[in-house]
């Protein structure tokens, strides 16, 4: 799956809240933004990154997610915490590289 989504994909999600799962653990995330990074990638389309604002006090870990969205299914992706953005802690997930 992860082969065929793409930043436009992602770009509609940007301030909506979406499902987290870590191990036992779950939580509702708001898409803070969806950026193209520049890394080299030998797939069709450009890579990508997601920004994540966790609520409810929830701290994300380094490891993988499964990331669930009505229109995009269920995706594992890798998250990694960034840190505080001003308004609040956040995590990158590594969508494409």
């Amino acid at each position: 799956m992860l082969d065929r989504v793409s930043k436009e994909d992602f770009e509609p999600l940007v301030g909506q809240k979406v499902k987290v799962y870590q191990g036992d653990s779950s939580a509702e995330v708001e898409v803070k933004e969806v950026v193209a990074t520049r890394s080299p990638s030998p797939r069709a389309t450009e890579p990508f990154r997601i920004v994540l604002r966790p609520g409810d006090g929830w701290v994300a870990t380094q490891g993988t997610f499964r990331f669930e969205h009505p229109k995009l299914g269920a995706l594992e992706l890798f998250a990694v915490p960034i840190g505080p953005d001003g308004s609040g802690p956040c995590d990158v997930m590594i969508v494409r590289q």
